[in-house]
């Protein structure tokens, strides 16, 4: 089961979200993690000072009949299957790929190294091995030191499937140790955490207590070890000083025999493992299941490969339909449904918002009834004009001059109207284009090509219509719309009701005039001022009858030549220049590299989990 567990874990099933159990071996700084996992495995594990761990380890030992049938493998990211020939390579062979993983300096980095040990007498246990705890980053580490391996540990502790082996120091409290904190914010009463003390020999006082008093919650028990000391010639003869110490010594004798050694150490972790395992099963099935499903969905949102020229043409009309069909929803109906979310192509709406405030920029230029200037400026026209009328009439070239001064100063507003709309329409088509043509760069750029060339003429025919618009204006003075008469004697009104009352103030609010005036600076009594302020009321009049008309008949325009240029003219020319040969097309259908190589990973992916189930199932019907 062991080796079938391994090796979905080697085929990267965890990335799937599918927990398999593993004991986690976690530990302060050190707490002797090294030396339980060499005492178990009956190997020599890279040490130093600083964190001698800075990669995960992940440690499968299993037993063989024969010296023969041994053999040590390596795996780590590109490497598979390297195999070391003694046991006396393996810590330089680890160092060596940490080296390759996290860099010569004192980095850390989760990505495993796998070791995969077989000889005769070793447990059956797969582990891994974290970085040592430590809160002050020495010289050549990052200042995050602490965060770095905590993030790490919380990675591999954290699924309920983990088997937490926590290695405490007997000199310390247990109740300080980081490890402990960790461990009970994942398993608070402690049902999957086993601790094994080490170094009992130096600090065997009060241990007994310790042990059996569980201050710390730990629901697997207690295993009391002695580490291997470099005076030990091998590891038999430190088992014998380890098995001695606990018959011998006052204060560890009488520690039930159940918790001491490495031996019983192995033991248990086979014994819980084997539960863990047999227990998980039905659970790793259903993830891998969930899993499997989640990936076809994927599968069948990624375009399939195209394999005949019939096939392609299948393809090539049917993403053409789908592309017209999405942009007449979106630019005539109105309809979001296919991107609710997207506001970028909710068309209309954004158009609507150009338009309202095309219109507010018109009501906000052109003459100011409260500004003495402009009456004043008005005054010096009539001025200038003398002589070209008969004394009580306002002269007709001043009305002119003041007309084209006020189309003038909305021409630009108009313009850039024009460009804001198509450039926003362009968005939206070439967007609508890339969602339907993703797959296909080549396809989707001759599109691109074709809308931008179309959408640029029709913006060329709407740019010379709102030109010809204000060249009328500019031209003919003419309205027959009542509420020009309207606007002027509501103005009259206001002010004359405003100087009975003896106001110095008032506030016009006539259509889209709306200002507030001081009657003795903006409204001249008597003389030429008089007649400048009732010119300039009528001009301010017609332009709101003006801005009226531009307000409605340029967003008009605009509407009508893009709906027609993207729902008819578009379509049109999409039909029209399809494709001359089945090589074009075939080049027009070439896939993006990036979704043959999704395409293929999912592959991939569902092919490990198909064989993972299978595997799995197996297991468990047996």
């Amino acid at each position: 089961i062991l080796d079938v567990l391994d090796k979905l874990r080697t085929q990267g099933i965890t990335e799937e979200n599918v927990n398999i159990p593993t004991i986690v071996v976690v530990g302060d700084q050190s707490s002797g993690k090294s030396s339980v996992l060499e005492s178990l495995a009956g190997i020599t594990l890279p040490r130093g000072q600083g964190i001698a761990t800075r990669v995960p380890l992940i440690l499968r030992l299993q037993s063989c009949l024969s010296e023969q049938d041994s053999k040590i493998l390596m795996e780590y990211e590109n490497v598979k299957e390297m195999r070391i020939n003694s046991e006396d390579d393996i810590e330089a062979a680890i160092n060596a790929a940490t080296d390759d993983l996290a860099g010569s300096n004192k980095n850390i980095r989760n990505t495993p190294i796998s070791l995969h040990i077989r000889k005769p007498d070793a447990p059956d246990l797969t582990m891994v091995d974290l970085p040592g705890i430590t809160r002050v980053p020495v010289h050549g580490q990052p200042e995050n030191i602490y965060e770095q391996v905590r993030d790490m540990i919380m990675h591999y502790i954290k699924p309920e499937e983990s088997i937490i082996l926590n290695v405490l120091p007997a000199e310390v409290d247990f109740s300080t140790c980081e490890s402990i904190r960790l461990s009970q914010t994942v398993d608070k009463k402690g049902v999957r955490t086993l601790a094994v003390v080490t170094k009992v020999d130096k600090a065997p006082e009060g241990l007994f207590e310790k042990v059996t008093s569980d201050a710390v919650s730990i629901g697997l028990g207690y295993v009391c070890v002695r580490n291997r000391t470099p005076a030990d010639d091998s590891i038999a003869v430190a088992r014998c000083r380890e098995l001695e110490l606990f018959n011998d010594h006052p204060d560890l004798r009488n520690i039930d025999r159940s918790m001491v050694g490495i031996p019983t150490l192995a033991r248990r972790l086979v014994k819980i493992q084997s539960d863990m395992v047999r227990g998980c099963l039905p659970r790793i099935r259903d993830q891998i299941h969930e899993a499997l499903q989640k990936r076809r969905q994927e599968m069948s949102n990624v375009p399939r490969s195209i394999d005949s020229v019939n096939e392609a043409v299948a393809v090539f009309l049917r993403l053409q339909n789908e592309m017209l069909n999405m942009l007449t929803q979106v630019v005539r109906d109105g309809d979001f449904s296919l991107v609710p979310d997207d506001c970028t192509l909710h068309y209309t709406a954004r158009l609507h918002e150009e338009f309202t405030k095309f219109a507010e920029d018109l009501g906000k230029s052109g003459l100011r009834l409260s500004q003495p200037s402009q009456t004043d400026e008005i005054r010096q026209m009539f001025s200038e004009h003398q002589g070209v009328a008969l004394p009580d009439f306002l002269p007709h070239t001043v009305l002119h001059q003041l007309v084209k001064k006020q189309i003038d100063s909305i021409t630009q507003t108009c313009i850039f109207l024009v460009d804001r709309v198509f450039k926003y329409a362009a968005e939206v088509v070439l967007h609508v284009q890339s969602l339907i043509f993703e797959a296909y760069p080549h396809l989707r750029d001759r599109h691109h090509k074709l809308a931008i060339q179309v959408l640029n003429e029709t913006k060329t025919t709407t740019v010379e219509f709102v030109e010809r618009m204000l060249a009328k204006e500019r031209t003919v003075i003419f309205t027959t719309n009542a509420s020009y008469l309207d606007t002027i004697a509501k103005i009259n009104s206001a002010v004359e009701k405003a100087r009975r009352s003896n106001q110095a103030y008032i506030e016009l609010d006539v259509g889209p005039i709306r200002e507030g005036l001081i009657l003795n600076e903006a409204v001249p009594a008597t003389g030429w001022h008089r007649e400048a302020w009732e010119m300039k009321v009528r001009i301010a009049a017609y332009s709101k009858i003006m801005h009226e008309r531009l307000a409605d008949e340029i967003p008009l325009e605009i509407r009508y030549a893009l709906q027609r240029t993207i729902v008819n003219r578009l379509q049109e020319l999409t039909m029209m220049q399809a494709f001359s040969s089945p090589e074009e097309l075939g080049t027009l259908m070439q896939q993006d590299s990036k979704i043959i190589g999704r395409r293929v990973r999912l592959q991939q992916r569902i092919d490990t989990l198909e064989k993972s189930l299978m595997l799995v199932s197996g297991m468990i019907a047996a």
